[in-house]
């Protein structure tokens, strides 16, 4: 068990590092849960692979809604650590999981129940629909251990270990790399299952994702191991992590409503365009996901620091934290451009058209992966501070106007107009929030002020 990480005191840009690189290596694992299928089944069909990124927006709604419950955790506990209050923490964490565990069972019935009329909307090929089908009704399953893993692991996050949840998250990836070969095209008596294979396999990793968490719990006597959460829920509580949850989980949850309706546009190009956005999504994830390591480790190191009412640690993790974010937004554009058609080629070698439409795709997004990385890691910043709602309406308005840029690009541009909509709201994201953050400091002079008439209602939480 990993020490926690003390973001109260000591040298903020490696403090700040030390917890960044396990996040960032835990949302590459995370990443590779879909980038192992796809490596697989792109060795399978087309088809497949489509199947795949049409599911994947649907799983993408759904670590959305685990977000409620884990950001309400993960920021309420962080403060409720900054200000050393147990009793506090304890009702935070009980009604995060109630939460979450309501949650859950709302949206696999959903699922589960309205699924063929959601796969139905895409209007796709009998066999990519059936591919999808069988695919989606598996992973749907395994949503039981998804949010009780993002529950689990969002109260380590908040006393700065990171490094558990990172090692937890490699050992289930590593069953999902030796199963998925073995169960989509089969191994001695063990049948070839295809798609379905693919996804069993991510499952049976994310149940011994749940356990290993079950088991440090236990064994460490951490705090959702000593919680009653058969007690009548606490209102204040629950209120609390709704408004903290809430924004950020409508944030992610409508870009990934946004994606299923520029999915559908793309659909209108065919499989192979299906098959160019599963990949280079995944692909282009790299750069915001090494952001979205550092924007957590940002919420909790300002969490801790608001509730401690630390405020020139604060100022100080500011300027640090965006210099960070600007050479990762730097890196990721250059890598991206420069790469494109071999990142491209490692995933399908084999179809040239998928290859030169994937390299544009990768080139029109680069040029905003700096306001990206810009965007993701403000984000961060204000959410440990309790602020979601201005990173959230910020996402929220530019994400939903992807699709009438959309509408405008695809008759000039076709499919890579699509592409260019999408990177133009990431930019403008980036602009925006910049100035909103900085508009607060400014006027307010700075966090201290800023926090008191921005944040009064945090002091209320728990």
């Amino acid at each position: 068990m990993e020490k926690d990480i003390d973001l109260l005191k000591g040298d903020i840009g490696k403090t700040l590092f030390r917890v960044s690189l396990p996040l960032m290596g835990t949302a590459f694992v995370q990443m590779a849960y879909s980038l192992v299928d796809l490596l697989w089944l792109g060795k399978l069909s087309t088809e497949a692979v489509a199947a795949v990124g049409t599911s994947s927006f649907f799983v993408w709604i759904s670590q959305a809604i685990t977000l409620i419950a884990s950001t309400g955790i993960s920021v309420g506990l962080a403060q409720a650590y900054g200000k050393g209050d147990n009793h506090a923490a304890e009702k935070i964490v009980r009604s995060g999981f109630q939460i979450n565990a309501i949650n859950c069972i709302l949206l696999m019935a959903f699922y589960l129940g309205f699924r063929h009329s959601i796969v139905g909307m895409y209007k796709l090929d009998p066999v990519v629909e059936q591919m999808t089908l069988d695919y989606f009704f598996i992973v749907t399953i395994g949503f039981i251990f998804t949010f009780a893993t993002a529950a689990r692991s969002s109260a380590f996050y908040a006393k700065g270990n990171s490094m558990t949840p990172f090692k937890v998250s490699l050992i289930s990836l590593v069953f999902n790399i030796i199963l998925d070969p073995i169960l989509i095209f089969g191994l001695g008596p063990i049948p070839a299952m295809g798609i379905k294979g693919a996804a069993i396999a991510t499952v049976l990793a994310q149940v011994i994702n749940a356990l290993l968490y079950i088991y440090l719990g236990k064994k460490y006597r951490e705090i959702y191991e000593r919680v009653n959460f058969l007690e009548k829920p606490d209102f204040q509580a629950s209120k609390d992590v709704l408004s903290l949850g809430v924004p950020v989980a409508m944030q992610s949850i409508i870009h990934a409503l946004v994606g299923v309706k520029l999915n559908q546009y793309i659909a209108g190009y065919g499989a192979v365009a299906i098959a160019v956005y599963a990949i280079g999504s995944q692909i282009e994830s790299i750069s915001w996901m090494s952001a979205e390591g550092f924007a957590k480790a940002f919420s909790a190191f300002f969490g801790q620091n608001y509730g401690a009412k630390d405020f020139e640690r604060l100022e100080e993790g500011k300027k640090q934290g965006m210099r960070i974010i600007t050479i990762l937004g730097v890196f990721a554009s250059l890598l991206l451009f420069v790469f494109s058609k071999q990142l491209f080629t490692l995933f399908i070698a084999n179809d040239p058209e998928v290859i030169e439409l994937g390299s544009w795709y990768l080139k029109i997004i680069a040029i905003s992966e700096l306001f990206m990385a810009i965007e993701i890691g403000t984000a961060g910043m204000l959410n440990g501070l309790g602020l979601t709602r201005y990173p959230a309406i910020n996402a929220v308005v530019l994400n939903i106007a992807r699709i009438p840029m959309a509408k405008i690009f695809m008759p000039m541009f076709a499919l890579n107009g699509i592409w260019a909509s999408m990177s133009l709201s990431s930019v403008l994201k980036g602009i925006v929030i910049l100035l909103v953050f900085r508009h607060l400091s400014k006027k307010t002079n700075g966090f201290r002020e800023n926090m008191n008439k921005y944040v009064h209602k945090v002091e209320e939480i728990i």
